[in-house]
């Protein structure tokens, strides 16, 4: 289908189509700014749109028949090709293997860093398809600079081809939502995979000494080579599983501490939301905390109220370097030099 005026700029909206975490929340904050900015620019998707009124908001355009990856290699490149070839931009680790005028996000390199964390078939896919779109897109982007230089180390790929544009937040508070009957309660808020070091995180939760709940919000997915034990679970480790938005801001909002363990991040948007929510936070260095390290710095948060109120002033100063309109015009700016 060709468009009655020329098309320059496409974007990928598979993320669309896919449940909202860190990869996707990028995608959707970027491209709402996006289409502020520029109202030329086209969004395409599959069908199966998750959330109907965010498509409207982009004016998404479903196109093709296929889904997935599928969809992606066929449908996307029969579409660009129809409409002249026009720049395409694709915001969660994937691209097209056969087409060259495009840019491509790439989060963090943990298939690289650690293959165990992920299922073979997923292992192999992105180990074929990462190293090729990086090679052959104009521009990376990626969230961070730890990300950059892993995607340097990895992928061999010259440094100047690779932009940093930062994550910020999004939420808002919405105080109506359960608080666990006023109970205090520690809040994780990952995908459940090996990398985020769950395991010990709910091993040093098991020893702390005060009486709380630990909240976890997040879902297992067949890309992870990880099943939870639910043999560590007790009463007091409430798996939440996906939340809304909302949800999602008054569990930051009303959590004692927001507790990230995790092996390795690109970015690590949650505890940037935490901070927002004026909520403390812990965080791992890498490699991560053991469990008794754990215990020790939840103990002291939970006990220590100026260590609490300093972090969460240091918290509010941090997130005023983070902005999705920041980091949006920062993408349509390389995307005009080569566009």
């Amino acid at each position: 289908m060709k468009s009655n005026f020329i098309i320059m700029i496409v974007v990928n909206a598979r993320f669309l189509t896919q449940r909202v975490t860190g990869v996707q929340r990028f995608a959707v904050e970027i491209s709402k700014t996006l289409r502020k900015l520029n109202k030329q620019i086209v969004f395409v998707t599959h069908h199966g749109i998750l959330d109907q009124n965010l498509a409207d908001e982009l004016g998404a355009l479903v196109i093709g028949t296929n889904k997935g990856t599928l969809w992606e290699q066929i449908d996307v490149r029969g579409y660009l090709i129809l409409n002249n070839k026009p720049l395409l931009i694709n915001f969660c680790n994937t691209g097209l293997l056969f087409y060259k005028k495009q840019v491509v996000t790439i989060h963090d390199m943990a298939y690289k860093v650690n293959p165990k964390w992920f299922s073979k078939r997923f292992y192999l896919w992105y180990n074929f398809l990462i190293p090729n779109i990086a090679k052959n897109s104009l521009r990376i982007f990626t969230v961070s600079n730890s990300s950059k230089n892993d995607i340097t180390r990895y992928l061999k790929i010259n440094p100047e081809k690779i932009s940093v544009i930062y994550n910020s937040c999004y939420l808002n508070t919405n105080n109506n939502f359960e608080d666990f009957n006023g109970e205090k309660y520690l809040l994780s808020v990952s995908s459940l995979d090996s990398r985020k070091n769950l395991e010990n995180l709910i091993g040093a939760f098991n020893k702390i000494d005060e009486k709380i709940k630990l909240v976890i919000v997040g879902l297992e997915s067949d890309n992870f080579d990880f099943v939870l034990n639910k043999g560590l679970l007790n009463e007091n480790i409430i798996l939440k599983g996906y939340v809304t938005d909302n949800e999602l801001g008054s569990l930051f909002n009303n959590a004692g501490v927001f507790l990230s363990v995790s092996l390795y991040e690109g970015f690590g948007l949650p505890a940037l939301e935490a901070m927002a929510m004026r909520c403390p936070v812990i965080v791992s260095d890498i490699p991560a905390h053991d469990i008794d390290d754990i215990k020790n710095k939840i103990n002291k948060l939970l006990c220590d109220n100026d260590l609490r109120k300093k972090l969460i002033l240091s918290g509010e100063e941090n997130i005023k370097k983070f902005d999705w309109f920041n980091s949006a015009q920062k993408i349509l700016n390389y995307i005009n030099e080569i566009s």
